[in-house]
C-alpha cells in the first residue's frame, strides 16, 4: 500500500483521540463547575453514554461487516459518522444558558449520547479498515504505527492548544476556565477538526474500499450478530489478546485516576503548568516510542515486542512508587524524574497503540480460514467494548481500593484538604498495583502463536482458497 494511504489514513485516528482527550478534561468540569449541574446528575449522563457506546461498538462492526454498499462497507458507516460527530460535538459543550437544572441535564445525556453514537458508527468500521489495507504481516504494523503517530499529534493539540487558544489568562485574575464563553468555541473548533480530519481520511483511503460488489454465491451467510460475537471470542489467539490489553487499559485508567492524589500527596507538586509539562512528557516519549516499535518490529516476532513493552512500564510504575516520595531516593517536590519517568513510560506504553491492532488484524486472516468471511469490524468493535469494561472497572477499582485503604488509615483522611488515604498508600496505588495488573496481563499471552511465518501460511493457504474458488 502506499505511504500517502497510510497517511491519509492515519490522519482519522484523530478524530478518536480528539474526542477521548477532551471529553475526559472538560465534560465533567464544565457541567459541574460552570453550568452548576450536580457532580451525581454529570456521572449518570457520561456513565449511560458510556455503557451505550459499549454495547454498540461490537454491534457496529457486526453490521460494518455484513454490509455491503457501492461505497464501501466501511465507508458507508465512516461517512454519516464523520459528518455528525464534529456537530454534536460543538452542541455538547454549548447548551444554552437559560436551561433549568433538569433541561440542562436532558441537554447534557442527549448530546453525550449523540457523540457517543456518531463516534462509534466512524471508529469501529475505520478500525476495521486498517486491517483490510494491507494483508502483510510487517506492512500491518506500519499502518498501525502512522495510524498511532496522528492520534498522539491530536492528544498533543487537544491538550496544549486547549487551554492556550480557549482558556487565555483573564485581565482580572479569575480562573479563565470558569468562564462559559470559551466552551462554545473549544467544541466549534475541535468539532471541526474532528469532522475534517475523518473526513480526509474517508476520501483519502476511498480507493481501498472493500465488499461494494454483490455477494458471491460461495460465501457463506453472515452469521447473526450473537453467533458473531460467540464465533470471535471462541478464536484462541484473539481471546487471549483481548484479555491482556484489557486488563492493561484497566491498570492505565486505574493509574490515570489516581494521578492528580499521587502528584499532589505524595510527590507534593501542585503547580499546573508543571504537571501539563509531565503529562506532555508522556506523549512525547510515546510519539518517539511509536518510531522506536516500528523498526524494531521488523526485526522481532509482534508478542515478544509487546511482552517486552508491558514489562518495561510495569518497572516504570514500580520505581514511581520506590524512587518517589517522603524518604525516597528522589524525595518530593522533585518534578525532573517524573518527567523522566513519563517520558520513559510513553516509549514502553506506546506498545499498546501499535502492536495489539496488528496482532488482531493477524487474527482475522485465521478467523477467515475457519469461517470464510472477513470479519474486521467486530473484532475491532469487542476490542473497544473490551476498553470500556476496563475504564469502567478501573473507575470502580479505585473507589473501592480507597476505601479499603482509608480504613487501615490514620489521621484525618478523607476530609477537606486532606489526601484521600495515608500517602504511603497512595504511591502503592498509583505504581504497584497498576504494575501488578500489567504483569497479570502479560499472562494470557504467552500461549500466543501466531508469528510470522504462521501467518504467512495462513495467508497462502486462503490465496490457494481464493485461486480454486476462481478456477
Amino acid at each position: 500500500m502506499p505511504l500517502i494511504t497510510k497517511l491519509l489514513y492515519g490522519v482519522g485516528e484523530m478524530p478518536i483521540t480528539v474526542l477521548m482527550v477532551l471529553s475526559g478534561l472538560f465534560i465533567l468540569f464544565f457541567y459541574n463547575s460552570v453550568m452548576g449541574l450536580s457532580p451525581a446528575l454529570v456521572g449518570i449522563g457520561l456513565s449511560a453514554s458510556l455503557v451505550l457506546d459499549a454495547v454498540l461498538d461490537p454491534y457496529i462492526g457486526h453490521l460494518s461487516d455484513s454490509t455491503r454498499h457501492r461505497f464501501g462497507r466501511r465507508h458507508a458507516f465512516m461517512l454519516p459518522g464523520a459528518l455528525a460527530m464534529g456537530p454534536c460535538f460543538y452542541l455538547l459543550f454549548s447548551p444554552p444558558r437559560s436551561l433549568g437544572h433538569g433541561a440542562l441535564f436532558l441537554w447534557m445525556l442527549f448530546w453525550s449520547i449523540a457523540v457517543r453514537v456518531t463516534s462509534a458508527t466512524y471508529r469501529i468500521p475505520y478500525l476495521g479498515l486498517g486491517a483490510e489495507l494491507s494483508r502483510d504481516y510487517d506492512d500491518r504494523t506500519r499502518t498501525m504505527a502512522i495510524r498511532s503517530f496522528f492520534g498522539l499529534i491530536g492528544t498533543l493539540a487537544a491538550t496544549a492548544l486547549s487551554f492556550l487558544l480557549f482558556f487565555p489568562k483573564t485581565a482580572d485574575g479569575s480562573e479563565p476556565k470558569l468562564h462559559y464563553a470559551g466552551y462554545p468555541h473549544l467544541g466549534l473548533a475541535f468539532g471541526a477538526l474532528m469532522s475534517v480530519s475523518g473526513l480526509v481520511c474517508l476520501f483519502g483511503t476511498l480507493s481501498h474500499r472493500t465488499s461494494a460488489a454483490p455477494k458471491a454465491a460461495s460465501e457463506p451467510a453472515a452469521p447473526h450478530f450473537l453467533s458473531a460475537f460467540r464465533i470471535s471470542m471462541q478464536n484462541g489467539p484473539f481471546r487471549r489478546i483481548w484479555f491482556s490489553t484489557t486488563f492493561f487499559f484497566l491498570a492505565v485508567v486505574l493509574n490515570f485516576s489516581l494521578a492528580i492524589n499521587y502528584f499532589t500527596w505524595y510527590a507534593k507538586i501542585s503547580d499546573g503548568g508543571v504537571l501539563s509539562f509531565i503529562q506532555t512528557c508522556f506523549n512525547l516519549g510515546a510519539l518517539g516510542g511509536v518510531v522506536m516499535w516500528l523498526v524494531l518490529s521488523r526485526r522481532a516476532e509482534k508478542r515478544n515486542l509487546y511482552l517486552a513493552g508491558m514489562v518495561a512500564t510495569a518497572v516504570v510504575l514500580v520505581c514511581a512508587t520506590l524512587l518517589i516520595g517522603q524518604g525516597r531516593l528522589f524525595g518530593t517536590g522533585n518534578a525532573l524524574p517524573l518527567m523522566v519517568g513519563n517520558a520513559l513510560a510513553g516509549i514502553f506504553a506506546s506498545a499498546y497503540w501499535v502492536l495489539p491492532p496488528s496482532m488482531v488484524a493477524d487474527v482475522t486472516d485465521t478467523d477467515q480460514l475457519a469461517t470464510g468471511r472477513r470479519r474486521e469490524g467486530i473484532y475491532y468493535g469487542i476490542m473497544n467494548f473490551g476498553e470500556k469494561i476496563a475504564a469502567g472497572g478501573a473507575l470502580f477499582l479505585a473507589g473501592q481500593l480507597l476505601g479499603i485503604f482509608k480504613k487501615l488509615s490514620h489521621g484525618a483522611v478523607g476530609q477537606a484538604g486532606q489526601p484521600p488515604v495515608d500517602i504511603g498508600y497512595l504511591g502503592f496505588l498509583y505504581g504497584a498495583v497498576p504494575a501488578m495488573l500489567i504483569l497479570i496481563s502479560l499472562a494470557s499471552l504467552l500461549s500466543y502463536r501466531l508469528d510470522r511465518r504462521t501467518v504467512h501460511g495462513v495467508q497462502q493457504q486462503l490465496a490457494a482458497r481464493a485461486a480454486g474458488g476462481a478456477l
